[in-house]
């Protein structure tokens, strides 16, 4: 779930920085058009009119000169100025018309363009006086000519000015732009810069913590491998043992058998059958126990669930394993809180948890020390608790005495016997039924170990009344085989 997640924040991401960027770009480009619009309109239509304009007002001085010229002295060399101006009048008409598009008046651009009509009309009746041999009626008009220009002058330095304003707000328009695409460019960029910056730390993270995670899950891996090796060693001290005692026993009846002292040695003999007895024994738990935590790990381990007194379950277990705790000098005591207790349990495997607790109890135990069994009704479900005052365990190793492969004394030359596989069965075992498992401890002052069971009915068709243990003594030598 935390890892869809964290995808799904890197796409986010992803998306959130190329749509800053996207966002950039496209008010980039909108920036740019803007501008360019307004050097467009400039370029296009307000300056052509101004310089036709300049050229125009030039040329009609240059016409109304010729012109006055060519009345006083009648001669047509003067009118070349005229013709020169009359060419460039249709491309000043067409800069006017561009005018019309803007937002100057079109009034005046209409009035200009009556004024030099009328500015051309008189020249060509001048024109026509003076070709028809009345010079003396267009010498009376001289004067009227240069009013119409200085007319046309004024009103065309009326429309210079407002082209003036409009080039300048169009300049102010650009650079009040600019000056905008700037900073929202800036604050974008910060944006982008910042979103970067944080999604970058943001995967930082993300992979720093999926590096940790592999480094831990590389640390779980290596002490899973450690305790396996320690597992195998141990393991292989457990089946050497029982085996080399086996082995030698044999050999030594070789021995007898070759020298013909069998019966000399009886007693000898069946010391070392009853060796061969118990290592047998050892060697039937470890392989149980092997194969039993297999089975639960690959969840092929089944239950036969059945309706037993659960108070008489343990009380017959406790009670067969008397003669095994008197000869080490221990004292056993059973004490309940209810005589009768029915629930749906696999007797065979409380045999087995109980007899696991036993076990350890007098392997830890001295002489003189005293083991308790005690069973508590707790309505929901039943307390069963193993004690002792032997050495007891370190508080350190209370967390792991339960974990698979794990012994709290590693040394091949510990106290007592065992493979470190036992407690883990156990812990398993007990949950299969729907209980747990605890353990309390002070050390050099005894432990105690509390498994529950729960105390609910199973369905009908799955109901064995009272079924005994079978074989018991057998499953208590096998169990109890490394305590004596």
């Amino acid at each position: 779930m935390a890892k869809s997640r964290s995808r799904r924040t890197m796409i986010f991401g992803y998306i959130s920085i190329a749509c800053l960027s996207l966002v950039i770009v496209l008010f980039s480009i909108y920036s740019m058009n803007k501008v360019c619009t307004e050097s467009d309109f400039v370029i296009k239509k307000i300056l052509p009119a101004k310089i036709f304009s300049t050229e125009i007002l030039t040329s009609l001085i240059n016409q109304e000169t010729g012109i006055r010229a060519y009345i006083i002295s009648d001669n047509k060399e003067f009118l070349e100025p005229y013709y020169l101006g009359s060419k460039q009048i249709p491309g000043y008409y067409n800069s006017l018309d561009n005018l019309k598009d803007t937002n100057l008046e079109t009034g005046l651009t209409n009035q200009l363009i009556s004024e030099m009509k009328s500015i051309q009309s008189f020249y060509n009746q001048q024109i026509i006086l003076v070709a028809s041999g009345k010079s003396s009626q267009a010498k009376l008009n001289l004067n009227q000519g240069k009013n119409l220009v200085d007319k046309f002058r004024a009103t065309d330095n009326i429309l210079m000015n407002k082209i003036n304003l409009e080039v300048n707000s169009s300049r102010n328009k650009v650079a009040h732009t600019q000056i905008i695409q700037r900073c929202l460019l800036a604050f974008l960029g910060f944006l982008l810069i910042a979103g970067n910056l944080i999604f970058i730390k943001y995967i930082y993270n993300y992979m720093f913590e999926e590096v940790e995670k592999k480094n831990q899950v590389n640390k779980q891996l290596q002490g899973v491998l450690i305790s396996h090796e320690e597992f195998i060693a141990n393991i292989s001290h457990e089946l050497k043992t029982p085996l080399n005692v086996i082995f030698s026993a044999i050999q030594l009846f070789q021995l007898y058998c070759n020298n013909g002292s069998l019966d000399a040695k009886r007693d000898t003999f069946i010391k070392y059958l009853d060796s061969m007895k118990v290592n047998s024994y050892r060697l039937s738990k470890l392989i149980n126990n092997i194969v039993d935590s297999s089975k639960i790990q690959a969840g092929f381990f089944k239950l036969n669930l059945s309706t037993n007194n659960i108070v008489e379950v343990v009380e017959d277990i406790v009670m067969s394993v008397t003669s095994f705790t008197e000869c080490k000098g221990l004292n056993i005591v059973f004490d309940t809180d209810v005589e009768e207790k029915y629930i749906d349990c696999d007797p065979e495997i409380i045999e087995r948890i109980v007899l696991n607790l036993l076990s350890n109890a007098i392997k830890f135990s001295d002489e003189g020390n005293e083991i308790f069994v005690d069973i508590k009704d707790k309505n929901e479900f039943v307390e069963i608790s193993v004690s002792d005052n032997g050495i007891g365990i370190e508080e350190k190793n209370l967390s792991t005495i339960f974990d698979r492969f794990k012994q709290v004394d590693k040394s091949l030359s510990r106290n007592a016997e065992g493979t470190g596989i036992g407690l883990s069965l156990v812990k398993s075992i007990v949950e299969l039924q729907g209980g747990r498992i605890y353990a309390q401890s002070t050390f050099g002052k005894g432990s105690k170990f509390t498994f529950t069971v729960p105390s609910g009915k199973i369905h009908e068709e799955n109901i064995v009344h009272s079924n005994k243990v079978k074989g018991q003594d057998e499953s208590i030598r096998v169990e109890l085989s490394d305590v004596y």
